[in-house]
């Protein structure tokens, strides 16, 4: 499991990330914990359409966009590494279902917004 924090081009939180980044090589040095620097960060985060940061990669994998609770990071951690997906992450779109003449089913046209019924003026 590789845990790299992505830093901020402006210098936010980088006594947290830098403390809970120090947590994590103690209490599981089992995961590959690294913190890229500033400018090492901004071909990332553009890469992530992102422009600040601080961010957190989780095997390659954009998690977190700033630095969350340093149990909620673990558990996610522990919940990627265990392959498991997780509640938040975004589920890709599933495919149109064939109707039973082969084709797409056709979508309902959509309906123009209501209007008030117009009084006559007196």
């Amino acid at each position: 499991m590789t845990v790299t924090f992505v830093s901020s081009v402006q210098g936010y939180q980088e006594g947290r990330v830098a403390e809970i980044v120090k947590r994590l090589r103690t209490d599981h040095p089992e995961w590959k914990v690294d913190v890229l620097s500033p400018e090492a960060s901004k071909p990332l985060l553009a890469t992530y359409k992102l422009q600040f940061g601080p961010a957190i990669l989780l095997n390659e994998r954009i998690e977190f966009v700033g630095v969350p609770r340093y149990r909620m990071l673990v558990e996610r951690i522990a919940m990627v590494a265990a392959g498991k997906i997780s509640p938040r992450t975004a589920q890709p779109p599933t495919p149109t279902t064939p109707a039973v003449g082969g084709g797409a089913k056709p979508t309902a046209p959509a309906r123009p917004p209501a209007t008030p019924e117009q009084k006559p003026s007196p």
